[in-house]
């Protein structure tokens, strides 16, 4: 990876297509798909601070890493797919339990938090700025984030492991008690910011509750059952894990198959039409597999780390698994940077490591990023690229 202050353009993610066949039949041809869930476009520049312009440069990479061991949220800084001087700065050390998924959208700024321990997903308001004090107090980085925007609940009462949210804003989270994927709307999570509904009056309706909700006027705010057994999509969602959502409006989940074993790796709609005579119908990409923790979306294929010590890949334009490493300890949080590479949380080595993704092979080198003790989930903050 170049320099952050030198930065090369690299061709726009919307530019590479994901051509696995299966998905495909079920998309206009032309369609690509490009990783933007946990992937931002451009950091959140303070108000006020000197780099709030268009054209500013040196903008950096960051990594934010989740522990629920730790009770807490850091953060690297990244430079050639590594943190600068293994210094992890502390981003969010109160208020949690046991932090599991994480997931950051770029437009708003917006940090979401799965904290199993408390049953809730909570959300916070972040800005990147430049280190007060000059780099001596950040530990030798230029950039600190810092969080502008306090805890608030978006949603309660719900066992959630992994959170994922799309380019418009919408959440989406796997829930274990309900066995399903579920989704709460921009202008929903919009209503709960604003204080309009606080998050436990939310009420929770399957996707045909929701048609006829929709079909009768109402504009009530609602968590709706996207996929699960009471949705229809039957053990296409079974024992759901992690999820991940791409520029084009996909969403592809691992389910652990629950007491059976039996692992899939499956693709959906993430925002199909409120329809009661189309009900959202998820496609089984590769068929058993071992069972997932965490998913991503890439270029070249659909990663996704096992239970056991192994990641692996399925291939565009083809329903096959690759292993593509069996080197990990306990591989959990998968985020992909929008290019060649995608990191990997290893729960059970206390640290995170980048992978190539260029090619969907087996045998790949795994590279040291940093050390992070009960790291888990992974989200990640890109600048854009400078202008000229």
């Amino acid at each position: 990876m170049a320099s952050l202050a030198g930065r090369q353009r690299r061709p726009g993610i919307m530019a590479r297509p994901w051509l696995l066949t299966s998905v495909m039949l079920l998309m206009a041809p032309e369609t690509p798909f490009a990783l933007i869930s946990m992937r931002s476009k451009a950091a959140q520049i303070e108000e006020g601070s000197d780099d709030d312009s268009d054209d500013a440069v040196g903008l950096p990479e960051l990594l934010i890493m989740s522990s629920p061991l730790e009770k807490k949220i850091s953060y690297v800084q990244l430079v050639n797919f590594e943190a600068v001087g293994q210094v992890v700065r502390p981003l969010i050390d109160a208020g949690l339990d046991q932090p599991y998924g994480v997931a950051y959208h770029a437009e708003t700024g917006s940090l979401y938090v799965a904290d199993y321990g408390l049953q809730k997903i909570f959300r916070y308001g972040l800005a990147v700025m430049p280190c007060k004090g000059g780099v001596e107090s950040c530990g030798g980085l230029q950039w600190e984030l810092v969080v502008k925007e306090t805890q608030r609940a978006v949603v309660t009462d719900v066992l959630a492991r992994w959170v994922g949210i799309d380019k418009g804003g919408n959440l989406f989270y796997t829930e274990e008690k309900r066995n399903s994927i579920c989704r709460l709307s921009a202008h929903t999570l919009n209503d709960i910011g604003a204080g309009y509904t606080p998050a436990e009056n939310l009420k929770h309706v399957t996707f045909n509750e929701a048609v006829a909700l929709h079909n009768a006027g109402s504009s009530q705010d609602l968590v709706v059952d996207l996929y699960g057994s009471n949705a229809g999509a039957g053990e296409l969602v079974n024992g759901p894990s992690g999820l991940s959502l791409d520029g084009a409006g996909n969403i592809v989940w691992g389910n652990t198959g629950g007491s059976s074993g039996r692992g899939s790796v499956v693709y959906g709609i993430a925002r199909p039409k409120l329809d009661a005579n189309m009900l959202p119908k998820p496609t089984d990409l590769a068929g058993i597999v071992d069972s997932p923790a965490d998913v991503a979306f890439s270029a070249a294929m659909v990663i996704f780390s096992a239970q056991d010590k192994s990641l692996y890949g399925i291939c565009n334009g083809m329903q096959r698994v690759t292993l593509l490493t069996d080197t990990f300890v306990v591989p959990r949080g998968i985020i992909w940077d929008g290019d060649n590479t995608a990191y990997v949380a290893d729960h059970g080595a206390d640290a995170v490591f980048s992978i190539p993704t260029g090619r969907c092979r087996r045998g790949i080198v795994k590279r040291k990023t940093v050390a992070f003790k009960g790291v888990y989930g992974l989200a990640m903050i890109t600048a854009a690229d400078p202008t000229s």
